[in-house]
């Protein structure tokens, strides 16, 4: 008998999500990271915007404030993510009083002055009235380090916050490649001719001006304006081509070789750090022009009737195909058999009861998010198997021969037909394995990871799956299939909690940015491995 080496008590879950589901609660770290990886501080299908922001300032409350600030440049350089790092800049403020490195910290994480106005929007909003030493220094160093182009850019003329007011705020010195730019800043001059590349925005508010004062078809001097930014000797920003790619497809048709030989440069593509998700948001508005759906109504005059640009549409597609497969070209193929797993309900999906657009400024829902990564996840396997999960089970088809974003397209409408009123499909899919003793290597799931309790909301197509505990379900599971290397992808965190745990001997992630495929590795162990990398990071 054993007196002094304890027999290690088996972690058990203690909590309940909001399906009755019993969950296991996320260390303060992990719910930090999944939280801010997986939001853009908009309202979710089961929060709030303030239980959100709520639950993160909580969380980074509970961590040291080295690694908040590590976390916060992770986010904003490697993973792209804005409004949570002016979240977390702003409550960093009175936690970095006297660090060395304070000043350093915002002058990394403001990579745009409206990275500066937001972040100073929120420090002010809570109740600060004197800014901060630590903001003024490291935001007057980036102010003295833009360059015309940026100056000119993110003028935010009409924002509360505009780019004169951090102007008269941090007092910058003007160097020699900005001074001027700076000079016609504040008294209202244009910046015309001071950087080479091209704003469309801007050239396109010409064209409508330059329309109206003359009386010159606005379509004509819109082809004008896009001709000339497409042309110009640096391009187009990447995320700037992409969003605009609907127009140059129809004011500007001649100029789409030139828009998709941009497109498909891999070093833009890779420079971009663009989230995946906006190349399908770019594919999804493409594929629907000269459609039904694009010409919603039936009352169309002569001059509204589109051509047929069915060639000159499928150029546009092949590119952001082209372009996604460059921004993932880590992606591993693993060892054995991979089953890949998608979540398409309600939660994710956005049925009658709530909505799951991860923006207010986009029709992307954590379910586009979750279905691009599976179908890229899917690609990139040699032997795997794509399910579809809600009320039931619906496998995809591997069809090689399709492009990824055709075949991802096919995929997330056919996840409609899924259902939404529970996670039933993933139940069906683990006591089919039980049954059947299938051999699974791999198995990954793309989800909120709010997994419903025993299945019995949703229907298998003839009964209700009624298969009990999930927690139960999935130790069976994995009785069969020991050494499977499983691995959840949370695509919405809810709540700081989650079904899973790594005692279930699963590698546990979350996030948007392709960056989680670096963490998709047999050998990696998740959160521990990105902690690790955040903590590696120099201020």
């Amino acid at each position: 008998m054993s007196k002094f080496n304890k027999t290690k008590l088996p972690v058990v879950p203690t909590m309940v999500n909001e399906m009755g589901e019993k969950s296991y609660a996320l260390k303060a770290k992990e719910e930090l990271i999944a939280t801010c990886l997986t939001t853009f501080l908009q309202k979710s299908y089961y929060e709030s915007e303030s239980e959100i922001v709520n639950r993160i300032k909580s969380a980074a409350g509970d961590v040291d404030e080295d690694f908040v600030a590590k976390l916060a440049i992770y986010l904003r350089r490697d993973a792209n993510m804005r409004s949570v790092t002016h979240l977390l800049s702003g409550e960093l403020a009175p936690r970095l009083a006297g660090k060395t490195y304070a000043s350093r910290f915002y002058q990394k994480i403001a990579q745009r002055p409206d990275d500066m106005s937001e972040i100073l929007a929120y420090y002010f909003s809570k109740g600060n009235r004197k800014i901060a030493n630590s903001i003024k220094r490291g935001f007057k160093s980036k102010l003295e380090s833009m360059d015309p182009y940026l100056i000119d850019k993110y003028k935010m003329t009409k924002k509360e916050i505009s780019l004169i007011d951090l102007v008269n705020l941090m007092h910058p010195k003007g160097t020699q490649s900005n001074a001027e730019a700076y000079k016609r800043l504040m008294s209202g001059q244009d910046l015309d001719g001071l950087y080479s590349t091209k704003i469309l925005e801007k050239e396109m508010s010409k064209a409508g001006k330059i329309a109206k004062d003359t009386g010159v078809d606005v379509k004509e001097t819109k082809k004008e304006a896009i001709t000339s930014v497409v042309e110009n000797v640096k391009g187009m920003p990447m995320m700037n081509l992409v969003r605009n790619l609907r127009n140059i497809l129809l004011l500007a048709p001649d100029k789409v070789d030139d828009a998709v030989a941009q497109l498909t440069t891999r070093g833009k593509v890779l420079n971009s750090k663009l989230l995946p998700f906006r190349f399908v948001s770019a594919y999804t508005e493409i594929e629907a022009v000269g459609t039904k759906s694009y010409n919603k109504s039936e009352i169309q005059f002569e001059s509204d009737v589109l051509p047929d640009m069915s060639e000159i549409k499928d150029k546009i597609l092949r590119g952001l195909e082209t372009a996604l497969e460059y921004s993932v070209e880590n992606i591993p193929s693993l060892t054995g058999n991979t089953a890949v797993l998608i979540d398409h309900s309600g939660s994710v999906r956005g049925d009658n009861y709530g909505a799951s657009k991860v923006s207010a400024f986009s029709k992307t829902t954590s379910a586009m998010i979750g279905n691009l990564f599976g179908s890229m996840l899917a690609y990139s396997q040699r032997d795997v198997y794509v399910g579809l999960f809600g009320d039931r089970l619906i496998p995809v088809p591997m069809d090689r021969t399709r492009g990824l974003l055709e075949h991802n397209s096919n995929s997330f409408k056919l996840g409609g037909s899924c259902g939404g009123g529970t996670e039933n499909g993933l139940y069906i899919f683990l006591n089919d394995v039980v049954k059947n003793k299938t051999k699974v290597d791999n198995l990954v799931i793309f989800s909120d990871m709010v997994i419903g309790s025993g299945g019995k909301g949703g229907w298998d197509g003839s009964s209700r799956a009624g298969l009990g505990s999930f927690q139960e379900l999935f130790k069976k599971f994995r009785v069969v299939n020991p050494q499977c290397n499983t691995i959840s992808v949370d695509m919405r965190q809810t709540s700081g909690k989650s079904v899973f745990d790594r005692s279930l001997n699963i590698l546990q992630i979350a996030g948007w940015s392709d960056k989680i495929f670096n963490l998709i590795d047999s050998n990696c162990k998740g959160y521990d491995a990105l902690i690790k990398e955040i903590e590696s990071i120099e201020i």
